[in-house]
C-alpha cells in the first residue's frame, strides 16, 4: 500500500512539472505568434503610410501650364459631364485642405486612434468551457426552479416560490404521513395492516393525482406529487418490515425495487427527471433502511449494479445528465460503505462487482456522448478520471492485500487494455471528440507505464519505460496523433531523470568486491549492459522515427481528434542526439572504469581517455559538417576536460612527483618499479590524445571553415604533450637504468626535438615552429653549461657534449641549406 502512494506522491510531483514545461512551451508559442502579428501590424501601417505620402506627393503638383503659340485655337467643344473616380475626388479633397485661402480657417487635424493603444478583447470561451457551465447551469435550475431551464416569460420569484413550497410541502406531507402512522402506534387508533394500507392508498393516489397533473397547467405540482407518492410508498413498505414486521427482509427488498423500477418507469414515461431522483434517491437508500447489521456483498452489490443498470437505460432515452452524478455518487459511497466489514476472504465477493461498477460508469459517460451524438466536456472527463482513478486506488489494496503486489499490474494491463479498446473503437468509428480520444490515449500509456513498475523490479524499471515510449512513438506515427506523440517525449524525459538520478548512482555509487569471482562480474556486467543500453538504443530508434517517420496506418487520427505541434521535430531530433551521446559517453564512463579496475587497472585511465576522444571526435565532425551551430565550443569545452584529465588524473595514478636524485636536485619521475607494460599504457594515453589533436590540426587546414585560433591551438597542444610524454619518460627510464645519463639524455631529447621542431617550420614554412625550437635550442644549452655539467660523469658528459654539438650544427646546416626560404621576399606561411 505504501508502494502505491508513492507512486501517486511521484505522479503528484512530475505532474506539475510537466504542466509547467507545457504552459511555457504554449506561452512561448503565444509569444512568438503574437510578436509575427505585431510585425505584420505595422508593415501594414507602413504601407498605408507611403500610399498616403504618394497620394499627397501627386496632388500637390501644380499643372503644367501651355506654352505659347501663334496658332488661332478653335473653341472647344464642350465634353459630356463624367464622374471622376472616388480616388482622384480624394485625393482632390486632400490637396484643397492642405492648401486653404488665406482667408479660410485650417481645419483641424482628424486624429486617428493607433492600432498599439486598442485593448486586446479576451479570446471567448471554448465550447469545452460552454459545454461544462451549460450542465452545471441546468443542475443549478433543476436545485433552484425544478427544471433544466427557467421557462420563458417566467420571473425568478415565481419559479423559485412555486417551487420551493412546492418541496417545502410534499416534505410536511410525508412527515405528516409518518407522524399518522407513529400516532396510530401509540394509541392503538387502527390495526397494523389498516396503517400500511392507509399509507400505501396515499401514495398511490399522490401517485394518480400528479400523472393527471403532468404536462397540463399544473405540471409543476404533479412532479412534486409524483415524488411524494414515491417517497410514501417507500416509506410505508419500509414501515411493514421495520414498525410493524409484517414483511421479511427479501419480500420487503424486492417491493422497494418494484417502487425504484416503477418510478424509473414513470419518469421516462411523463419526461420527469424530479421522479427519477426521486427513484434513484429511494433505490440507494433501501438497503441502509432494510441494513440488518450483517453485510451480504453478493445480495447488496448486486442490486446496486442492477440499480446503475436501469439507470444507464434510462440515459439511453433521456439526457439527463444530472443522473449519472448522482448514481455515481451513491452507488460508491454505499459500495465503501459496506467494505467497511471487508476482510480478505471476502476478495472473490468483492472484485468482480468493482470491476462491474467501473466499466458501467465508464460506459455510462461514454454512452451518453455517443448516444446522444454530442462531444465530452469538463464534467464528463472528470467523472471519467474519478471513476479510474477510484477503481485501481481500490483494486490495488484489495489485490495487494490478498496476493502480493505483482499481481496488481494484472489491474493496470487490464485498464490499459480497456482504454486501447476504447480508442480501437473511436478511430475505427471515426468519432469526433477530441477530449474524450485525448483521454482514452493518455489513461492508456498511464496505466502502461504503471504496469511495468508493478511487474518488474526496481533495476528494470528505466527499461521497460523507454520501450514503451518507443512503443508509443511509433504507434503515434503509424495513427498519426500528435498527442501521443508528445506524451511519449514526456515518457523519454521521465526516462532520462531516472537513468542519470536513480539508475546510475544505484548501480555505480558503491564500490565493487575486487575478489568476487569472474563469473559474477560477467553476470553483473551483461545486465549493465542490458538495463542501460536498452534505454541509449531506444532514444537511438526514436531519433530514427523522428527522422523517417512509418507510414500512416488505415486507422489514422483525424485532425479534429488532435491536438498542435508543442514540441518541433527539429528540437526533438537534435534533442534526441544530444541525449543519446550524453547518455552513452556517462555510462561508458562509469562501465569502463569499473570493468577495467577488475580486468587490468593499468588500462582503465587510457580506456577512458578513449571515450573523452570519442565524444570529441563526434563533436569535431559535427561542426567541419555543419560550419557552425555552437558545435566548435562545445568541442573545445571537451579538449580542455580531456587535458585537465590526462595532466591531472592520468599522470597522478601513475604516481608521478618530485623525487630527490641524490645531487641535492629534484626531479620529476613516475612512481615505483619501471614497467614496459606500463610505460607502454602511458604511451597509449598520450598518443591517442596527440593523435586526435593532430588529426584535428590538419584537417582544419583543409575544411570550409572559419577555426580562429583553434586551429593554432591544437597543433601547439599535440606538439606540447607530446614534449612532456617524451621528457618524463626517458628521465625515468634513464633514472632506474642509467642513472649517470639522465640529465645529458633529458638534453639529447630535447635538442632532438627542437631540431624536429626547426625542420617541421622550415618545411611547411610556419615561423612560430621554428622560433619555437630555436628557443628550445637556448635552453638546452643553458642546461648544459649550468646544470649538466655538474651532474653527468666524465664519460656521459663526453657522450652528451659531443651528440649536442652535433645536433646544433645540423640545425643551423638546415638554415643554410633553405637560405632562398628566408630570402624571397614571396614567401609566406603555409599550411601543413
Amino acid at each position: 500500500m505504501y508502494d502505491f502512494w508513492g507512486y501517486i506522491v511521484a505522479l503528484a510531483l512530475l505532474a506539475p512539472v510537466a504542466i509547467c514545461v507545457m504552459l511555457a512551451l504554449l506561452l512561448g508559442r503565444q509569444k512568438r505568434h503574437r510578436e509575427e502579428i505585431l510585425l505584420a501590424l505595422v508593415k501594414v501601417e507602413q504601407g498605408l503610410e507611403a500610399n498616403r505620402n504618394l497620394i499627397l506627393e501627386l496632388t500637390s503638383k501644380p499643372a503644367p501650364e501651355p506654352a505659347p503659340s501663334s496658332v488661332i485655337v478653335e473653341a472647344p467643344v464642350p465634353e459630356p459631364i463624367r464622374e471622376e473616380p472616388p480616388q482622384i475626388v480624394m485625393a482632390a479633397a486632400i490637396a484643397e485642405a492642405e492648401e486653404p485661402p488665406a482667408s479660410a480657417k485650417p481645419e483641424p487635424e482628424i486624429k486617428t486612434q493607433r492600432w498599439e493603444s486598442v485593448a486586446w478583447e479576451p479570446s471567448p470561451p471554448s465550447r469545452f468551457e460552454i459545454a461544462a457551465k451549460e450542465i452545471l447551469r441546468e443542475i443549478w435550475n433543476w436545485i433552484i426552479v425544478g427544471e433544466g431551464h427557467r421557462p420563458q416569460g417566467v420571473s425568478m420569484e415565481f419559479a423559485v416560490a412555486s417551487n420551493w413550497l412546492l418541496r417545502i410541502g410534499v416534505v410536511i406531507l410525508v412527515t405528516g404521513i409518518g407522524f399518522f402512522l407513529k400516532y396510530s402506534i401509540d394509541a392503538g387508533l387502527l390495526g397494523e395492516q389498516a396503517r400500511v394500507a392507509l399509507s400505501v392508498l396515499a401514495g398511490l393516489g399522490m401517485l394518480v393525482g400528479g400523472m393527471r397533473l403532468v404536462g397540463g397547467k399544473y405540471h409543476l405540482f404533479g412532479q412534486g406529487l409524483l415524488g411524494g407518492g414515491i417517497a410514501t410508498l417507500y416509506f410505508s413498505t419500509f414501515a411493514a418490515f421495520s414498525f410493524y414486521h409484517l414483511l421479511g427482509v427479501y419480500p420487503t427488498f424486492a417491493l422497494m425495487a418494484l417502487v425504484t423500477v416503477c418510478a424509473g418507469g414513470l419518469a421516462v414515461r411523463l419526461d420527469s427527471m424530479l421522479v427519477a431522483i426521486f427513484g434513484i434517491v429511494g433505490g440507494y437508500c433501501t438497503p441502509i433502511l432494510l441494513s440488518t447489521g450483517e453485510v451480504n456483498f453478493i445480495g447488496l452489490y448486486s442490486y446496486m449494479l442492477l440499480l446503475g443498470l436501469g439507470i444507464l437505460g434510462t440515459n439511453w432515452y433521456k439526457q439527463w445528465h444530472f443522473l449519472n452524478s448522482l448514481s455515481f455518487f451513491f452507488n460508491y459511497v454505499l459500495f465503501f460503505g459496506a467494505m467497511q466489514k471487508y476482510e480478505v476472504a471476502n476478495f472473490w465477493e468483492v472484485m468482480p462487482f468493482l470491476i462491474a461498477f467501473f466499466v458501467l460508469y465508464s460506459t455510462m459517460v461514454f454512452l451518453f456522448c455517443l448516444v446522444n451524438r454530442s462531444k465530452s466536456n469538463l464534467l464528463d472527463l472528470l467523472a471519467l478520471m474519478a471513476n479510474a482513478g477510484i477503481f485501481f486506488a481500490t483494486g490495488f489494496a484489495l489485490v495487494d492485500q490478498a496476493y502480493g503486489r505483482i499481481w496488481v499490474a494484472a489491474i493496470s494491463l487490464g485498464l490499459a487494455a480497456f482504454y486501447v479498446g476504447h480508442v480501437y473503437y473511436c478511430l475505427a468509428r471515426r468519432v469526433l471528440d477530441r477530449a474524450m480520444l485525448l483521454s482514452f490515449i493518455g489513461l492508456s500509456a498511464s496505466f502502461v507505464a504503471i504496469s511495468l513498475p508493478l511487474i518488474l523490479s526496481d533495476h528494470w524499471i528505466t527499461v521497460s519505460w523507454s520501450l514503451q515510449a518507443l512503443a508509443m512513438l511509433w504507434i503515434a506515427g503509424k495513427l498519426g496523433s500528435e498527442f501521443l506523440r508528445q506524451v511519449s517525449y514526456l515518457l523519454y524525459a521521465v526516462v532520462l531523470v531516472r537513468f542519470c538520478f536513480l539508475d546510475l548512482p544505484g548501480q555505480y555509487a558503491s564500490g565493487m568486491d575486487p575478489n568476487q569471482p569472474f563469473s559474477l562480474f560477467l553476470l553483473g556486467l551483461l545486465e549493465r549492459l542490458v538495463s542501460f543500453g536498452i534505454p541509449i538504443g531506444s532514444l537511438g530508434l526514436a531519433f530514427r522515427l523522428i527522422e523517417e517517420p512509418v507510414r500512416l496506418a488505415p486507422l489514422a487520427c483525424d485532425a479534429a481528434n488532435d491536438i498542435g505541434q508543442w514540441i518541433k521535430e527539429r528540437w526533438m531530433v537534435r534533442a534526441a542526439v544530444i541525449v543519446a551521446a550524453g547518455m552513452l559517453f556517462i555510462f561508458l564512463q562509469l562501465e569502463l572504469s569499473r570493468t577495467f579496475g577488475y580486468l587490468y587497472p593499468p588500462l582503465r585511465m587510457p580506456m577512458l581517455t578513449l571515450v573523452w576522444l570519442a565524444m570529441c571526435l563526434v563533436l569535431f565532425q559535427r561542426y567541419v559538417f555543419e560550419a557552425g551551430g555552437g558545435w566548435l565550443k562545445l568541442f573545445l569545452w571537451f579538449v580542455a576536460a580531456v587535458l585537465i584529465k590526462l595532466l591531472f588524473f592520468d599522470l597522478d595514478s601513475w604516481g608521478l612527483g618530485l623525487i630527490d636524485s641524490g645531487t641535492d636536485a629534484w626531479t620529476m619521475l613516475y612512481g615505483g618499479e619501471y614497467s614496459f607494460l606500463h610505460a607502454f599504457m602511458r604511451l597509449l594515453d598520450f598518443a591517442a590524445v596527440i593523435a586526435l589533436f593532430g588529426f584535428a590540426f590538419l584537417r582544419l587546414a583543409t575544411a570550409e571553415v572559419e577555426a580562429g585560433s583553434a586551429r593554432n591551438f591544437l597543433g601547439i597542444a599535440a606538439l606540447v604533450l607530446l614534449f612532456i610524454f617524451l621528457t618524463l619518460e626517458i628521465n625515468t627510464l634513464l633514472y632506474h637504468y642509467v642513472p649517470g645519463l639522465r640529465s645529458g639524455g633529458v638534453s639529447i631529447l630535447w635538442s632532438l626535438f627542437a631540431l624536429g621542431l626547426v625542420f617541421a617550420g622550415i618545411h611547411w614554412n610556419l615561423r612560430w615552429l621554428r622560433l619555437g625550437g630555436l628557443g628550445l635550442f637556448a635552453v638546452v644549452a643553458w642546461k648544459v653549461f649550468f646544470v649538466d655539467l655538474a651532474r653527468l660523469d666524465q664519460i656521459y658528459r663526453i657522450i652528451a657534449f659531443i651528440i649536442l654539438g652535433i645536433l646544433a650544427l645540423v640545425g643551423s646546416f638546415a638554415y643554410l641549406k633553405f637560405r632562398q626560404s628566408f630570402t624571397s621576399p614571396s614567401s609566406g606561411e603555409s599550411k601543413p
